[in-house]
C-alpha cells in the first residue's frame, strides 16, 4: 500500500493543497480496518480528527479524489457507495449479504473473458455477493431448524 505522503504529492502534482479537511480524509483511509467504506462512515470518522466538518465537505472531497484517481467508487447492488484507496494493487471484492464484511479478491477474471474486437475496456468491478463462513452456518443452522419444524 502505497502511504500518505505518496498520495499528498499526486494531489500536489495535480494542483491541489492538502486542506486539513482533505488530510483527514487521508488519514481515516489509511488507518481503515476493513477495506471499503462508506461517505457515511468516512464522515464519521473524520469528524473526530476534525469536529468542524460538515458531509458535504466530505463528501465533495471524495468526489474529487474518484475524480483525480486516488480513491475508488464501488456501487453495490444494495445502492450504497463505498470508497478505497487505489493503491496500485487490482483486487475485486467478497460480500457477506448477512453481516457485510468485504473481502478482497486479487484474482480478476478480466484476462479469461472474450473481449470482443475493437472494444477496450477502461475499468471493471467484480463483486460476488454471497455468506462468510461465520454467516453460513449460522444460516444453514436456521434453515435446519425451520425444516425441523415444519
Amino acid at each position: 500500500m502505497q502511504n500518505k505522503n505518496e498520495f499528498v504529492e499526486q494531489l500536489k502534482q495535480r494542483g491541489y493543497k492538502l486542506t486539513k479537511q482533505r488530510q483527514a480524509i487521508l488519514d481515516v483511509f489509511m488507518e481503515m480496518e476493513r477495506p471499503l467504506a462508506t461517505a457515511q462512515h468516512i464522515f464519521e470518522k473524520v469528524v473526530e480528527i476534525n469536529p468542524g466538518i460538515n458531509f458535504s465537505t466530505v463528501y465533495r472531497n471524495l468526489d474529487m479524489l474518484v475524480q483525480e484517481g486516488i480513491v475508488r467508487k464501488i456501487t453495490f447492488d444494495q445502492g450504497a457507495a463505498y470508497y478505497e484507496l487505489i493503491d496500485g494493487g487490482h483486487h475485486h471484492h467478497l460480500i457477506c449479504k448477512g453481516c457485510g464484511k468485504i473481502q478482497c479478491v486479487e484474482y480478476c477474471p478480466l484476462g479469461d473473458m472474450p473481449i470482443k474486437e475493437g472494444f477496450v475496456p477502461t475499468d471493471h468491478s467484480f463483486e460476488i455477493f454471497g455468506f462468510c463462513e461465520e454467516c453460513a452456518r449460522t444460516k444453514l443452522l436456521d434453515d435446519e431448524r425451520r425444516r425441523e419444524r415444519e
